[in-house]
């Protein structure tokens, strides 16, 4: 079992052996990264960040069930539970949830014990990047596939994080974007892989994922259920990568380069992998 793994199961029931669409942009690293990362140059503005998988690697239909059908016991709990916290969540938890709505990386800094910016660690931020790209595409799909109306969309709520006052309900809307979350796809995905990188931080980094996704739940715009089946697509891409030779190969690269940045080293001056 692997140090994500481990870590996993300590905060969820697991059982072993089951696996529990857009083009790359500028604005995208800009977000992954958040607003202290590394300005981009114009050569990075104009490049694409690929990921390692081919396109339908990761089929979430063969593992997903969709989401709840409207008004089932498990819609009507999805929609108890985003009332409730939309509601009642106090301004520390809603200030969370703003900055979890605008960025990925720096949001585990804490847990991490520094903060994964492409100066300093630009081997370890190119890995992330590759994985967001990876699973921002399956978690893409997979909205093709089971399309859901957001929580605003059926429901007045109190507050909707990007919303200067929250929208009033469209009766109207069909379809939707909100099976699975994609913040809750990619921050589950790279949570994976740093706690794969820094093992001593894993309990932590998977504490703080689990909050980052309730983030989507608080802001308005995700049911449980959506952020649930963005970690099983995050996870089951994390799995293809690792049995990818290349994807090994890169991630072994990107830890030696944490290690040695931290005891002291500097990027630039390590071999080349």
């Amino acid at each position: 079992m692997t140090v994500w793994q481990s870590a996993v199961c300590a905060v969820f029931a697991c059982v072993l052996g089951v696996a529990p669409v857009f083009a790359a942009s500028a604005d995208r690293v800009r977000f992954l990264e958040g607003p202290q990362g590394l300005p981009l140059s114009p050569g990075e503005v104009a490049e694409e960040v690929k990921g390692y998988l081919p396109a339908g690697a990761v089929d979430a239909g063969a593992f997903l069930n969709g989401p709840p059908a409207v008004d089932s016991a498990g819609d009507k709990a999805d929609v108890a539970h985003v009332l409730q916290v939309n509601r009642h969540a106090n301004a520390a938890r809603w200030g969370r949830a703003l900055l979890d709505d605008a960025s990925v990386y720096d949001r585990f800094t804490d847990q991490l014990g520094f903060r994964p910016d492409r100066k300093r660690f630009p081997r370890f931020v190119q890995l992330l990047n590759r994985v967001a790209e990876d699973a921002l595409a399956a978690g893409g799909e997979a909205k093709k596939r089971f399309p859901r109306s957001r929580p605003f969309q059926r429901f007045q709520l109190m507050r909707v994080c990007g919303q200067a006052k929250a929208p009033k309900p469209d009766a109207s809307a069909s379809g939707g974007t909100a099976y699975p979350s994609g913040h809750a796809v990619v921050s589950w995905a790279v949570a994976l892989v740093m706690m794969e990188a820094s093992p001593s931080s894993a309990q932590a980094i998977v504490l703080r994922a689990v909050d980052y996704g309730e983030s989507r739940v608080v802001c308005g715009v995700h049911f449980p259920t959506d952020i649930d089946a963005g970690h099983l697509v995050a996870t089951a891409v994390v799995d293809k990568l690792f049995a990818l030779p290349e994807f090994r190969r890169d991630f072994k690269c990107a830890k030696t380069e944490l290690q040695s940045v931290r005891a002291g080293m500097r990027a630039e001056d390590l071999p080349a992998c």
